[in-house]
């Protein structure tokens, strides 16, 4: 059993290992380079973006089918089904310039917190009210630059065929600051990489689909509560046809 876990975790490994690997030459370019980089951010996302990319390169048995939109919007807040840690690296090879929006905890392993703060990434779990104000007002500016912000809306990873109850912050912000929310349904990340996992489960060759919808507008909604059951709707409808597909 420890066996096949250590087997089955190779895709683990190699994930992370890219992640940390490409972010160490990453932050020496970085502080030699830094006078001449004018976003570090959009640096430091295009490295881990490499990175997601020669991840699944080097694990074939995931095949990512990704369908996103042509002319995809900027200023708008990306919501993403959410079932796995694989499901990141699948939507942050498109989303550009982007905040993520994170209920986790990440301040216990600084390492971690330091790379993932570098991506984008804004954990609110064991932070003070005055600190989560604070990446309140960050992503509010980061979208009045043009920039996008990426939330989960149910707030942790599902498992099963339903999706949780969606959270209400993606769409106060869409409403506050009238941006789109452009929905993206993944399917299939669960077969490998569950929630509480720490081994994937299964070596078979898998698919995993990413379906980026049209983008959803607050002016057609009277308030952020119809719009929050409206794209939770639409949303589950496209996670039912994918599911019939992986």
């Amino acid at each position: 059993m420890v066996l096949k876990c250590i087997l089955g975790s190779v895709g683990h490994f190699v994930f992370f290992g890219l992640l940390v690997g490409m972010m160490i030459p990453g932050y020496l370019i970085y502080f030699v380079f830094r006078p001449f980089i004018k976003d570090p951010l959009r640096f430091f996302q295009n490295g881990s973006a490499l990175s997601y990319r020669l991840f699944y390169l080097l694990v074939p048995r995931i095949v990512l089918k990704a369908e996103v939109l042509e002319d995809m919007p900027k200023g708008a807040i990306y919501v993403s089904t959410h079932q796995s840690i694989l499901d990141f690296p699948a939507f942050a090879m498109f989303v550009k310039d982007y905040l993520i929006f994170a209920n986790v905890n990440l301040g216990k392993y600084p390492l971690v917190q330091k790379i993932t703060h570098a991506v984008g990434v804004r954990y609110i779990k064991g932070r003070s009210l005055s600190e989560v104000s604070q990446i309140q007002k960050e992503l509010e500016k980061h979208l009045e630059r043009g920039k996008n912000v990426i939330y989960f809306p149910e707030g942790t990873r599902h498992t099963g065929d339903k999706l949780l109850p969606f959270k209400r912050g993606a769409f106060n912000l869409a409403m506050k600051k009238n941006v789109p929310i452009v929905p993206i349904i993944i399917e299939g990340a669960y077969k490998f990489l569950p929630r509480k996992a720490w081994c994937f489960r299964t070596s078979k060759r898998e698919k995993i689909y990413l379906k980026m919808l049209s983008p959803i507008y607050p002016k057609d909604f009277k308030s952020e509560a119809d719009m929050k059951i409206y794209t939770q709707n639409l949303m589950q409808r496209w996670k039912d046809e994918l599911c019939d597909l992986s």
